[in-house]
């Protein structure tokens, strides 16, 4: 069972680690919104991640079969990636404490914010469609081996985005207005980036 566990954490740190949409996003919402507002956003992603598990749980076949499915996802994830770029690109952002009041009272529209920009994310199906096939198929993990990993990956995901919500908010003294817009603009141009690469993934696969 300890090397069940094992394989949970390392799966969960190579997800920590991956630099996509929604690392940038969680790290951008804890330093202009607040620690409560990441924590929540950091949970609302958790949960995406959950629901991924169990709807690989249960038809993982249908899914790594079905190409149409894997192009209509690449297809609509890189637009709505995109234009949430495109949005932030030309956003406008103030450290006012007027901007703070109406943060601490949108924390259920930061969990949404977390759980919608990663369960929109077909990269991320695909990340957990192979870790089902491989649990199941080359590790065949029985019931409780099964949710013993899951359990350790989600813990471990909870685990280093809650350090990344906690490691932005040291950075706070450094945010001013000039600073703030440039990170918008830095991380428009990462979720356009990365749209693209879902773009050529959708067109990858349609052909």
């Amino acid at each position: 069972m300890l090397s069940v566990i094992f394989n949970g954490i390392l799966f969960g740190l190579l997800l920590a680690v991956m630099l996509g949409p929604v690392f940038f996003a969680l790290i951008q919402n804890s330093i202009v919104k607040g620690l409560k507002p990441g924590l929540y956003m950091a949970l609302g992603i958790a949960s995406a991640d959950i629901t991924y598990i169990f709807l690989m749980y249960f038809s993982v076949r249908l899914f790594s079969n079905n190409d149409t499915v894997s192009v209509l996802l690449g297809s609509i994830g890189g637009a709505i990636i995109f234009v949430t770029g495109i949005l932030s690109l030309f956003k406008k952002s103030h450290t006012s404490e007027e901007q703070v009041k109406t943060i601490k009272k949108g924390f259920t529209r930061q969990f949404v914010k977390g759980f919608a920009l990663n369960g929109i994310n077909p990269f991320v199906l695909l990340y957990w469609l192979g870790v089902m096939t491989m649990v199941t198929v080359n590790y065949k993990y029985d019931h409780t081996e099964l949710v013993t990993f899951f359990v350790a990956l989600i813990a471990t995901l909870l685990v280093t985005d809650t350090g990344k919500v906690v490691l932005a908010q040291r950075l706070r003294a450094w945010i001013t207005d000039q600073r703030l817009n440039w990170m918008n603009k830095i991380v428009g141009v990462a979720l356009i980036l990365f749209s693209f690469r879902l773009f050529y993934y959708a067109f990858e696969h349609y052909h």
